[in-house]
């Protein structure tokens, strides 16, 4: 997945780049150069919400997310959110306690989804962290929308993400 940069006036915006709050007392810095919920678009014209990771983090490139209206992101599954709940995707990989960047709008090359996925059809959660799929599990999810189906194993794929939520 290429990167791309941020171009929104804001200045040292990695959307690839996670940050940890210091674990030293002295001097303690709190490290989280950007306020949870800021957006930010980018120079391609997608678009990124500042967020802190949950229980499981984020296990690597393409995982999906789900995040709630305190910006807390735990990767997407069956088991996780409801009805509203807004998605994104995570561009590197992010441990509990961490803050990054998910993409929620926008051209997206790589969207860990499930074997088989087929491009241009309805995406739900599945049982799998993370992982999305065209046979729904338990959450659709409305807002994106594979370009290219993935082939036998699970993956990633390029989409196309239009500020995803949960719709069931």
């Amino acid at each position: 997945m290429t990167i791309p940069y941020g171009n929104s006036g804001v200045l040292g915006v990695n959307f690839a780049q996670v940050y940890s709050v210091s674990t030293t007392l002295y001097p303690y810095t709190a490290d989280i150069p950007f306020n949870l919920g800021q957006i930010s678009t980018a120079t391609d014209g997608s678009q990124w919400i500042f967020v802190r990771y949950g229980t499981g983090g984020a296990t690597g490139l393409g995982y999906v997310c789900v995040y709630d209206e305190d910006f807390l992101a735990v990767m997407a599954s069956s088991s996780v959110g409801g009805i509203g709940d807004k998605v994104g995707v995570a561009p590197a990989a992010a441990t509990i306690g961490q803050y990054g960047w998910l993409q929620v709008y926008g051209t997206c090359d790589d969207i860990r989804v499930f074997t088989s996925c087929a491009a241009n059809t309805v995406l739900g959660t599945t049982a799998n962290a993370g992982e999305i799929d065209d046979t729904v599990a338990t959450h659709n999810i409305s807002g994106i929308v594979l370009t290219t189906a993935r082939g036998a194993s699970p993956g990633n794929a390029p989409g196309v993400l239009n500020f995803p939520v949960y719709t069931s």
